[in-house]
């Protein structure tokens, strides 16, 4: 039985966002569903998913971003510098990605990271285990 057939927990789900908790294999697959997600909706999405892994001890977090146009440094920003930080006291240090397939967007994401570095010099990235895949199937073999 791979990844994607075994017992799955819905986290948290909207018209944005969907985050299922994979039980045997304890990690979390976050979708996007939309071309944008307002910040206050993920924000929201990302709390949800935050109190459940402080409860379920969680080691890994794909990302699948494939389905946004548009990208939103504010939530990049929260996303990295709170969120994720919060999450490393909790044991969670790996993360996939799977952005969309196109070259601006890949190109926001750089731009946006080495801003994150810039403004918040006591964020690291090296403190985390990022990986970035071009398809689910991918991420879930590393």
């Amino acid at each position: 039985m791979n990844a994607l057939e075994t017992e799955k927990i819905v986290i948290s789900s909207s018209k944005f966002l969907e985050a299922v908790y994979s039980v045997s294999d304890n990690f979390i697959i976050c979708t996007t569903k939309s071309e944008y997600i307002p910040m206050e909706d993920f924000q929201n999405h990302f709390n949800t998913v935050g109190s459940f892994i402080k409860k379920n001890k969680t080691v890994k977090f794909i990302f699948d971003k494939s389905s946004l146009k548009v990208f939103h440094q504010p939530s990049m920003e929260w996303y990295h510098t709170i969120w994720k930080k919060e999450m490393a006291n909790y044991g969670l240090k790996s993360y996939r990605k799977i952005l969309p397939n196109l070259q601006y967007f890949k190109m926001s994401v750089k731009i946006g990271k080495e801003r994150i570095i810039k403004e918040n010099p006591d964020f690291r990235f090296e403190d985390y285990d990022i990986q970035y895949y071009d398809t689910l199937k991918e991420a879930l073999l590393y």
